[in-house]
């Protein structure tokens, strides 16, 4: 659904080979091990880990090399395994868009991931360039966790 700005969320699903908890506490706990931190980081190619604090106003942020510290985002809802949402503080504010991701079990050891990143319409029209980097980009960061589940 269109906001009343006409920017559409940002919508992208995969469906991984491991079950709902499996799926939601590799893409809690184990960011570092599959997220593409070389090209999708505050800091590209100076990340040691990423780190995301497991409760509601919770911080998500990269740890450099030198140990300093980067915000990603805020958990804004917490409900594991099936729902994790944060904002996304990557694009400089003063407004942040907000990523939401649902755990779905399909089956055993299937679960489907949708994701919804909405708000473009509290950003300045400077920063609207983001919205089609990060179209691309979100593909690319679930395709990696697909494939870091399915290994």
């Amino acid at each position: 659904m269109k906001s009343s700005t006409g920017v559409e969320p940002i919508r992208h699903a995969v469906t991984v080979e491991a079950d709902q908890e499996r799926t939601f506490g590799t893409f809690t706990r184990r960011l570092v091990t599959w997220w593409p931190i070389d090209s999708f980081a505050i800091e590209p190619g100076n990340v040691q880990d990423v780190c995301l604090e497991e409760h509601v106003g919770g911080r998500i942020y990269e740890v450099l090399q030198d140990g300093r510290e980067r915000d990603w985002g805020r958990i804004l809802r917490w409900e594991p395994p099936a729902l994790v949402a944060f904002t996304w503080e990557v694009i400089q504010g003063p407004a942040f868009t907000e990523v939401e991701l649902v755990f779905k079990p399909l089956g055993p050891s299937l679960t489907r991931v949708e994701m919804t990143h909405k708000g473009w319409e509290n950003l300045s029209p400077m920063l609207m360039g983001h919205y089609l980097a990060h179209r691309s980009g979100w593909s690319l960061i679930l395709g990696r966790l697909q494939s870091a589940l399915s290994a």
